[in-house]
């Protein structure tokens, strides 16, 4: 029984989106269901995760960091807050949040490890921080990448769309990094992480740079897949053990649940009355409870106005940690660490979060109509 327990805690989401999928099923006739997936977004998305898996595996990301922490002078607790915010904003827009935050948040740890209280508090502006930053580019996060390939939105409108939010987010995470207790600090010389692989490195680059293309589509996902399987496979096939299938399992479930309830009319007549309109408030809602990949996959069958699920799903990602995968990856890593206090990490976590949402919610309605 303990081992269920600890295997639905790790997997929840996608043991919820695959009961749901599976329920749904018995509601319509047989049919072919892999016509419910976007190939092209599993695809692309697949990609990204074995070069980032790549890049880390390689130390790039740990380069990276001790460049910046070396150049940056860190003799604070409120600059690191700043300067770990900072770099965890932008490394998101490109790694995806989750990755920034697995690549940041131990950093973090060891740089406040003598102040335990004000770690909590650095890790959950830095959590916000990932997951804000996150929503300013296609590949920056799980739906935008969704929503950028399945509804053919163009380069233009989607900045056009995500900036302003992105923006302010990164003011209000500055603003909150203002309140960071100001202690001394001597940090531990990160420079010396080397790269595992320079050469290796340099092609997971290249590949990166392909699946870009093929995003914004320049090149073809099926040339960009087959260019990445074909290089992982001959040069670390270890990477295809770190893929978050649990994440790919997600997002093939709900396709499935969306494409049977699609083809229930009543059902389907329902849930296009429900989001109509309220395409924002839902995502940013049923985020909540979901997390917010599988709520704009399920919102996504019912409605064309790609730019309020958009924005709702990714401000959705504050409030509860549920509302984001991210946000979990976090709690969990904060959790590990000696002395961790879970209870009061949740706390902080939220009122950083309700504060965020709280502003970022009347504007993103806003600038979305």
């Amino acid at each position: 029984m303990s081992e269920f327990k600890n295997f639905f805690k790790k997997n929840f989401v996608v043991v919820i989106s695959g009961a749901a999928a599976l329920i749904s099923c018995a509601f319509v006739p047989v049919t072919d269901y892999v016509e419910y997936i976007d190939t092209d977004v599993m695809g692309i998305l697949f990609c990204l995760m074995l070069i980032i898996a790549g890049l880390r595996g390689n130390n790039l990301l740990a380069k990276i960091i001790g460049f910046v922490v070396k150049k940056a002078h860190i003799e604070s607790t409120r600059r690191a807050a700043f300067i770990i915010a900072v770099m965890t904003f932008f490394l998101s827009m490109l790694v995806t949040n989750d990755a920034a935050l697995i690549a940041l948040v131990p950093v973090t740890a060891v740089i406040f490890a003598e102040y335990p209280s004000l770690m909590i508090y650095a890790i959950a502006i830095q959590t916000a921080a990932a997951n804000m930053g996150s929503m300013a580019t296609p590949v920056g996060n799980p739906q935008n990448l969704f929503i950028f390939s399945s509804y053919g939105v163009s380069a233009e409108d989607f900045f056009r769309a995500a900036a302003p939010t992105a923006v302010l987010s990164l003011g209000l995470i500055l603003l909150l990094c203002m309140f960071m207790k100001n202690m001394p600090l001597v940090i531990d010389d990160y420079s010396r992480s080397e790269l595992v692989n320079k050469r290796y490195t340099a092609l997971y680059i290249i590949l990166f740079v392909i699946v870009l293309l093929s995003v914004f589509g320049v090149l073809n996902v099926l040339v960009a897949f087959a260019s990445v399987c074909v290089v992982v496979v001959i040069i670390e096939p270890k990477r295809f053990t770190e893929v978050d299938y649990g994440l790919i399992l997600t997002f093939i479930f709900f396709f499935v649940f969306v494409g049977n309830i699609r083809n229930i009319p009543s059902v389907s007549r329902l849930a296009e009355s429900v989001a109509a309109g309220r395409e924002f408030p839902a995502a940013v809602v049923i985020s909540q409870v979901i997390s917010n990949v599988p709520a704009t996959v399920m919102l996504s069958g019912f409605t064309d106005n790609w730019k309020a699920l958009m924005l709702g799903a990714d401000i959705g990602a504050l409030g509860t940690p549920v509302a984001s995968l991210a946000s979990l990856i976090s709690l969990r890593i904060y959790g590990e660490t000696e002395n961790s206090k879970q209870l009061r990490y949740l706390a902080v976590f939220t009122l950083v979060s309700i504060f965020m949402l709280a502003v970022l919610y009347p504007f993103a309605a806003f600038t979305q109509l």
